[in-house]
């Protein structure tokens, strides 16, 4: 047990390292380990490394380090793709800087975030074509099967496909605004024992809340779809998470039902579906059939598409359009920070 709790560190290649540390690590070992293996890296490499921390902001982690490189990533979600690709950047400049710089990638919690990086920097530098590259990427690929791709989310692997696709076919990184006009949930999950949910989605936009749906109240036995329609339709751009919770009113309570990422420069045509393997918490959730799916229906305007006149819900689905409860209200991201880079 307590090996488990260790931080562990991994040479993936002579000039990239990796410090992950299990989320049930308590505080005290973290930070006795943590200072042990700074000063090996002190000893071993001197001023020629500079750490990139994956997770919130860490006051201890940045005292102990000359340079880092904080990108305030949250547990369990994909970052932003133009964060994936400043950190990539980043990591490009400084081991061209100097053949003696090494980079160390921390990251406290899930190693999803892990994944996300190297997996996205094997895209980023597979420009290159020299042996020693060439060896590194097949260190780094090794690692990432092995170690990484079992543990990410589903929007933290669409996440990393769509920097590959923005590199080999100029995705664009800023494309032009979308409207979001419904979603549509097949098939309804058994989240209670009486088949009942009370299902509302929050829509995020860089991570800061852009939209709360009504509450929809329904029962699985009566309906087998649900659609969650935007009045007024809202508009998108960028990267966009959208989260379903099932409320519970008498535990003050809410769950994540599903989870999903995309950036809007993906939207091709005026449909997005996401199967259950593509919806993170849903992807792992018995309760979540296994044929569902979510569809996204987007426009390049507000005003009504073909087949609008379909989006209604049948008699066992209703409607509480109180959306200032504080249970629906509240909001988990919206204290994360952008990239800071600290130098001492």
């Amino acid at each position: 047990m307590e090996e488990q709790q260790r931080i562990d560190l991994t040479y993936i290649t002579e000039r990239i390292i990796t410090i992950s540390c299990p989320p049930e690590c308590p505080e005290r070992v973290y930070l006795q380990n943590l200072r042990e293996i700074i000063v090996m890296l002190q000893s071993k490499h001197g001023h020629n490394y500079m750490l990139i921390n994956l997770s919130q902001k860490n006051n201890s982690l940045t005292q102990m380090n000359h340079k880092i490189l904080d990108t305030g990533w949250v547990d369990l979600l994909a970052p932003g793709l133009d964060q994936i690709f400043s950190v990539c950047t980043a990591m490009e400049s400084w081991l061209q800087t100097h053949q003696k710089h090494v980079l160390v990638l921390h990251c406290r919690g899930g190693k999803g975030l892990l994944g996300v990086l190297v997996a996205s920097y094997i895209y980023f530098s597979n420009m290159s074509s020299s042996a020693d590259l060439s060896l590194d990427h097949f260190a780094m690929k090794r690692f990432y099967n092995d170690k990484l791709s079992s543990v990410m989310t589903p929007s933290q692997k669409r996440y990393v496909w769509m920097l590959g696709s923005m590199l080999k076919r100029g995705l664009r990184m800023y494309p032009s605004p979308s409207f979001l006009l419904c979603v549509v949930l097949h098939r309804i999950p058994k989240l209670r024992p009486d088949g009942g949910c009370c299902l509302f989605l929050r829509v995020y936009q860089n991570l800061q809340a852009v939209c709360t749906s009504a509450v929809y109240h329904v029962y699985a036995a009566q309906t087998d779809q649900l659609y969650f329609v935007l009045q007024p339709a809202q508009l998108l751009k960028g990267d966009i998470m959208v989260v379903c919770y099932d409320k519970n009113s008498l535990l003050l309570s809410r769950q994540v039902v599903f989870r999903l990422q995309f950036h809007t420069g993906h939207v091709h045509g005026h449909t997005l579906t996401f199967s259950k393997a593509d919806l993170d918490v849903a992807c792992e959730d018995p309760r979540f059939p296994e044929d569902g799916k979510v569809e996204l229906f987007l426009s390049d305007s507000p005003e009504k598409i073909a087949g609008r006149e379909l989006w209604h819900n049948g008699h066992g689905v209703t409607v509480d359009y109180d959306t200032l409860d504080p249970v629906v209200r509240r909001d988990s991201y919206q204290d994360t920070s952008s990239l800071e880079t600290v130098t001492y």
